[in-house]
Parts: C-alpha cells; structure tokens; sequence
C-alpha cells in the first residue's frame, strides 16, 4: 500500500496495516517532519483514542496517553469581559473505559513523533506527488516531482487540506476558504507563569473568548504533559527519543478575514512573528478583560505563525476504486468542535479494518474500500456540516 502524506491519519493507517502484516510505504512531500509549522495542541476525545489504540502498537498508544495531558473535559464561551456564555462537557467526556480514556490535550510533534517511531524505511520525504496511473494489472503507479515512482496495489490520499491526490480523483470536490485567520502560539508554562495566570484559563480543556461573531477571538487551550515527553520515551523499553518540550498553553488570536484590521492573507503570511504579534494585539482592543492582555503579554512571539481555515463541501458518492481518501485530504473542517484530527483518526482505523479483512487482491480490495468510502461520508460530513455551524456562530465562520 502506499499512502500519500505522513500527518497523523496517514501514519496511523500505516501502523494498522503493519500490525496485520501488510506492506506499506509513506510519501511525504516535506523535506523532514519539522519542515513547516502545523500547530501544537491537539484534542482527541473517544474516537479519535479509540481510533489511535486500534492503530497503534499497544506500546506506542501507551507512551502517546504518558504524554498526555488531562484537563477538565469541558469546553467554555466567555465574552470579552469573560462573563461565561456557554459551558459544556465535551461531546463524549464520560465515554472513556480504562482503556481508552475521557478527552486529553496532546502537543501535535510530540504525538507525530511518537507515530514515526517504528516506521523506519517506510516514510521517505521529499516526494511530492504529481500524477498516478493505474496499471494493466489493475494497481496503482504513483509519481513524484523528483522522478521516483511506487506501486501499490492501493493508493491513500492522506495529504491534508491542498491534497495532490484530491485533485486528481476528484477533481469536482471544493474545499471552501472558511473566512477566519488565526495567529496562532503559545505560553510556556515556564518558572512561575503557571501560578502567574488566571485560573479560568485551566478550568477546561478548551476556551474561547470572544467578542461576538465579525470581531476578533482567543482561543486558549493548556498542554500539561503526565510526563515530560523526554522523560517518557527514555523510560520505554526500547526508547523513544522524544524532544524535552515543557508545558505550555496553546493562544491563538482570530478574526474573520473581512475584518478591517486583517490583511490578505497572502499579506499575512509574509509578517514576521513581531508583526504577527502587533497585528494580533491590535486585533485586542482595549474593552477586553485585563486577564486577556496579561496572557497576551506571555505569548512565545518566536512560536507565531499565520493560518487559515478550510472547510470542505459534501462530494456526491464516487465509484470505489484503487485510490482513495482518509482525513482533510476529503472532509477538511473548521477547528471549533475539535474534530478534525479525530475523524481523521477514525477514517485510518476504519480503512485498515476494511483492507485487513479483505484477504487478498482484486475485487475484494475494491469493495473493501468502496465499504470505508460509504461509512466515512456518512459520518464525516455530517460533522462537517457541524463545525461550519458552530463557527458560524461563535467566531464568524462564513
């Protein structure tokens, strides 16, 4: 199998095929995983960890929970004068077994990295695929810019919200500009800032602050590791070598992309991080909470970045074949729920179910995937669809 794309779906499919002994190989067009930004905090609640269980070999699902953290699982609204507007239990907060517990708050590389362990040989970076084609024996020749080629008896398109594979197997699908614009960071939760910060910035696992839909947002989310990843992957046995990140809060500041103090985001992308952190500080007025600007002021300026949020319309059902889609690669959504990673999570364990059952090549293959292809419409884009509405009415989704 090849798949295309080394973020968390794309490795976790890769895991779940190895652990039933089928051949696979990961194409990533990055030149190394820390090549470009891609966030920090992640939230994965019970499918997306019962996903990654299923995936995972059960040495490796248990360093990921190590690193974990644990916040309370609820998810809270504030105004900009932080009176509360919303409080809710997560979507699944009492789901969790022993084995797959509530929501937990992970740091994005540390979990990525964690996912590459084990995949020696199988990853190869710097392949950015251009084309494929279907050979007469019915698999699949994927193609690279550099001249390298593979072929698969299946080829997955794991490669995110811009995905190549998309492009060419369903030409007719749309990934939607969203409209919002983040600046996103983070706090160190270094010496004495923890103490130094708000408690209501700890109260859930997720907050959002804002100032009504067309105005600017913070969004806060605390990664506060079990143990340090470094300290976790040296005490497995074999090790895992990890980076020593420290504890920290994930800080973004967002506004719709009309808003009159946003640039064009091809004008955002150019700012430095100093620049990004005037904008966003500008985008803070001062009719905010003093606790906000406090935080503000703690923000990592080196940590900045710019993003955009791409939403995907529904694609009509396709005729199954030797290609295929797991992830933002087909039902990209907005970050509000928090679902995106955990669909994506989902699709890996559902496809690897599907392609491990399916015992041999030929048809079989086909209708194993045309199975995932069904399930996954069914329950992604109704989540989709979700997510455009609640950002529609929290933070000024279009």
């Amino acid at each position: 199998m090849i798949i295309i794309g080394a973020g968390l779906g794309g490795l976790a499919l890769a895991h779940r095929l190895r652990k039933r002994g089928i051949h696979v190989a990961v194409h990533e067009r990055d030149a190394h995983p820390g090549a470009r930004p891609q966030g920090y905090r992640i939230q994965l609640d019970e499918p997306g960890l019962t996903a990654l269980r299923e995936c995972l070999p059960a040495a490796l699902f248990e360093l990921c929970l190590s690193t974990a953290g644990a916040p309370p699982a609820r998810v809270s609204v504030r105004n900009r004068h932080l009176d509360i507007l919303a409080d809710r239990a997560t979507t699944r907060a009492d789901s969790g077994t022993a084995d797959v517990p509530g929501p937990r708050a992970f740091d994005r590389p540390t979990l990525r990295r964690i996912m590459l362990h084990g995949l020696d040989g199988r990853v190869h970076h710097g392949a950015r695929l251009t084309a494929y084609r279907h050979e007469d024996d019915g698999r699949v020749t994927a193609c690279f810019a550099d001249g390298r080629t593979a072929t698969a008896d299946l080829l997955v398109g794991a490669d995110g919200v811009n995905s190549a594979v998309r492009r060419l197997l369903l030409p007719e699908a749309r990934v939607e500009d969203a409209g919002l614009r983040l600046v996103y960071g983070r706090i160190p939760l270094d010496g004495d800032t923890r103490k130094s910060l708000p408690p209501w910035v700890f109260e859930s696992i997720f907050t959002v602050v804002t100032d009504g839909p067309g105005s600017a947002h913070l969004g806060l989310g605390p990664v506060e590791f079990g143990t340090r990843p470094d300290r976790s992957g040296r005490a497995r046995t074999p090790s895992v070598e990890l980076p020593p990140t420290g504890d920290y809060v994930a800080c973004m500041v967002g506004a719709p992309a009309g808003h009159p103090r946003m640039p064009a985001f091809e004008d955002l992308r150019a700012l430095t991080p100093p620049a990004l952190r005037d904008l966003a500080l500008g985008l803070i007025g001062g009719g905010w909470h003093e606790d906000v600007h406090r935080l503000l002021a703690r923000w990592d300026t080196a940590s900045l970045f710019p993003l955009r949020i791409s939403t995907a319309l529904p694609v009509p059902a396709w005729e199954p074949g030797r290609v295929t889609l797991i992830g933002d690669a087909v039902h990209a959504m907005s970050p509000v729920l928090a679902m995106g990673a955990n669909t994506a999570l989902r699709d890996a364990a559902e496809l690897g179910r599907e392609l491990a059952d399916a015992a041999g090549p030929g048809e079989p293959l086909v209708r194993a995937v045309g199975s995932y292809e069904s399930r996954m419409r069914d329950y992604a884009f109704p989540i989709v669809a979700d997510s455009r509405r609640t950002g529609r009415d929290r933070v000024g989704q279009r």
